[in-house]
């Protein structure tokens, strides 16, 4: 009886033994697996490694394939080699179903590091996304789909540290799903939000990163391109505005998108902007204040943001175009003087610029019963022809409508007949009177 347990007890011992020196990792949840499988382990890593250096992937494949399934905790740099790996297989293949089927294996390679290793999910995922994008995106929707998942859930993890390459192909897909009908108007509005907000932070980390920037500007075009109602996008954006109308990184989301979308005539467009320029004043913004304002006929506020631009503006060029948006308002309300400055302004700033003169030209034109004298009531379209000549002579853009004027003024000028009872004979100098106080000379 004794010796019958003794066999048993050693046949278990035996068993339990032989099992311990033979467990591969995949098996125990350790680094290499025990005994004979550590071994195994360790030299067909060391053989995959060694063809993976030399860039012999054909040979490199069948030891990887070992480590892979026996000791996936080995080490990392199993699925890094492995995703080299299989890119270049899938590169190289022509045949599709093969080609397909090197896709199918970078994507288990992925999903397996994430099993083994959970803190790289965020990264991985994303990686996983655009390679799936990139080799699958003409092979049918659901590959764009699974890709967009596998974006979304990364930036999901990864918030503002996602990198440029997953949200611009985050977005891309975003897109793609939107006009094939897999996701609605809505989600691809809140899709744009995130990205739009992660880049917004990016560029805070990183001012004047040229690549934030592209990524942007792409994702603005896309925006654009597939034409979103205006009346959707402020419907959704009024809740936000409604939130917190103070909160800066809010309005700044209201504006951009709306500006970006071609929305900036909508009331919510014009709340948002004022209300972000208060707390963050730029040229810019500013301007876009003051345009709007302009276009509803509130030509003194309007006034006043121009003004705001002006003083925030360093460069002369585009400042001219913000004096000379102050000029039109003043000539709105009916401040033919200042207006007149502040054109002034404009030319001096930029001077091959004919605009601010055909404006001068104008109110000129337009003072014809204010600045008129007795004897030659008509002689103040000289002046207005003065200005209109100024205007093609420093900008040949404006030559056509310079010419429009002065074709039109000229009709109206004194005739000889009149002037001669004034005493005023052609190629005189006559000055014209009023707040013009211009010296001109006469013709007929």
């Amino acid at each position: 009886m004794k010796a019958r347990i003794f066999s048993l007890v050693s046949l278990l011992l035996f068993l339990f033994l032989t099992r311990i020196h033979g467990q591969t990792g995949v098996e125990d949840g350790s680094r290499y697996g025990h005994g004979e499988d550590s071994i195994r382990c360790v030299t067909n890593l060391s053989l995959y490694r060694e063809y993976a250096r030399q860039r012999d992937y054909k040979s490199a494949v069948r030891y990887w394939r070992i480590v892979f399934r026996e000791c996936p905790q080995s080490t990392k740099n199993i699925y890094i080699d492995g995703v080299r790996i299989f890119k270049y297989f899938v590169e190289m293949e022509k045949n599709n179903e093969i080609r397909s089927q090197y896709v199918d294996t970078l994507m288990t390679i992925y999903n397996q590091r994430i099993k083994y290793y959970p803190a790289d999910k965020g990264d991985q995922r994303g990686r996983q996304g655009v390679d799936l994008l990139r080799y699958m995106r003409n092979e049918g929707i659901k590959y764009i789909r699974q890709a967009y998942d596998y974006l979304l859930e990364s930036i999901n993890i990864e918030k503002n540290d996602a990198s440029l390459a997953v949200l611009a192909t985050f977005f891309t897909s975003a897109i793609t799903l939107f006009q094939n009908n897999e996701i609605d108007e809505d989600k691809l509005i809140d899709d744009y939000l995130l990205s739009n907000s992660i880049l917004e932070a990016k560029s805070k980390k990183s001012p004047g990163d040229r690549t934030i920037e592209e990524v942007k500007e792409a994702q603005d075009k896309n925006m654009q391109s597939i034409n979103l109602s205006c009346d959707k996008l402020t419907a959704k954006f009024s809740k936000l505005f409604d939130e917190d109308q103070q909160n800066n990184s809010n309005l700044k989301t209201i504006v951009e998108i709306l500006k970006a979308m071609n929305c900036e005539d909508k009331p919510l467009f014009l709340k948002a902007a004022i209300n972000l320029q208060e707390q963050e004043p730029t040229a810019e913004l500013a301007a876009l204040i003051a345009y709007q304002l302009f276009d509803k006929g509130e030509y003194a506020r309007s006034g006043e943001y121009f003004k705001q631009a002006i003083q925030l503006e360093n460069n002369n060029e585009i400042k001219a175009t913000f004096y000379l948006g102050l000029a039109k308002c003043q000539y709105k309300l009916n401040k033919k003087p200042g207006a007149r400055e502040d054109a002034l302004k404009a030319a001096e700033l930029k001077p091959n610029w004919g605009e601010p003169y055909l404006i001068i030209g104008q109110m000129y034109a337009e003072s014809v019963d204010d600045c008129s004298d007795l004897c030659l009531p008509k002689a103040v379209y000289w002046a207005a022809a003065d200005m209109f000549n100024k205007a093609k002579s420093v900008d040949p853009s404006v030559v056509d409508q310079a010419n429009k004027f002065i074709v039109t003024y000229s009709g109206y000028f004194p005739n000889k007949e009149n002037a001669f009872f004034c005493g005023v004979n052609e190629g005189d100098t006559y000055t014209i009177k009023c707040w013009i106080n211009e010296t001109t000379k006469a013709r007929f």
